[in-house]
């Protein structure tokens, strides 16, 4: 049986004043919100390298990856047609 119990670590965090009594205006809670809020930046870290990947691509790469498309689409419609779909 999964236990629902994860492992959480401690990290010591120096915030700005003012702007940790805003965060205090609106949760008791700061474990969840800094955890959510460290969730979202991550997220966008790999948004960020993905996009980047992908903008950093060559034109070889970006013919490759077109060629390979067409291949598949082909091999889906020689099955779908011999399987009479």
């Amino acid at each position: 049986m999964m236990s629902n119990y994860t492992q959480k670590r401690e990290v010591l965090v120096a915030l700005d004043a003012e702007f940790a009594e805003k965060i205090d205006q609106l949760t008791d809670d700061w474990t969840e919100a800094i955890e959510q809020a460290l969730r979202l930046w991550y997220a966008k870290q790999i948004e960020d390298k993905l996009r980047k990947f992908y903008q950093n691509r060559s034109q070889e790469d970006i013919e490759f990856e077109e060629e390979w498309f067409n291949l598949v689409e082909e091999q889906i419609e020689e099955t779908w047609s011999s399987d009479g779909l």
